[in-house]
């Protein structure tokens, strides 16, 4: 495993038990109610959130919709709070590249505060479109940080981080990811604390 994959691991597994109460359990909030009230949902679909953490996205989700849940996260302590907490779901413990699923097998993929984790963010836009159905569509949420902030994440923060860090993108890198997979419509916007991406329409 990667060097920030395991970072991750290690720093979730612990973090897994009161991570609702923890700082960042608390920021994500914002971030879990915006995909919330905004990912289209249909009775019937296929529901992936990648670095699921405890459920908490795919339990609010499910209150919208009958949809079937799946979920994978690095951290198989945070694998374990989802299924008690969503427990007609699937879950795995698995890195996001490559996704373990087969082709055009989900209907939404969701991504929340965890992108910045990812080692691999080009292959796992270019997973997202070959596990998608072709009216399929991924949203990603991000922390919405300003051209300054995430320049001193990026060189003073994250490249020293023992959290799994790797790097924080705008909204144009972000974009830029999911066109090159083969995404037709990409749309990004910011909204309080958060960066939000919805990207659909494969060729």
């Amino acid at each position: 495993m990667r060097r920030r994959a395991e970072d991750s691991r290690l720093t979730y597994n612990k973090m897994a038990s009161d991570y609702d109460t923890s700082r960042e359990g608390r920021y994500t909030r914002f971030h879990i109610g915006e995909l919330s009230r905004t990912v289209v949902l249909q009775d019937g679909d296929a529901v992936l959130d990648v670095a699921c953490g405890n459920g908490t996205l795919l339990r609010e989700l499910s209150k919208r919709a009958k949809i079937r849940v799946n979920g994978i996260d690095i951290a198989e302590n945070m694998v374990l709070a989802a299924k008690a907490r969503c427990h007609s779901g699937v879950f795995a413990a698995a890195p996001c590249c490559p996704l373990p699923y087969g082709d055009e097998s989900m209907d939404v993929i969701t991504v929340c505060c965890a992108f910045h984790h990812f080692d691999c963010p080009q292959e796992f836009a270019e997973e997202c479109r070959r596990v998608l159905r072709k009216s399929g569509a991924v949203y990603v949420a991000e922390p919405n940080f300003g051209a300054v902030l995430r320049f001193l994440a990026n060189t003073l923060w994250f490249p020293f981080s023992k959290s799994g860090d790797v790097r924080v993108y705008g909204g144009r890198e972000l974009r830029r990811f999911f066109c090159r997979a083969g995404f037709q419509t990409v749309q990004v916007y910011r909204r309080g604390t958060g960066l939000f991406l919805k990207a659909g329409g494969q060729e």
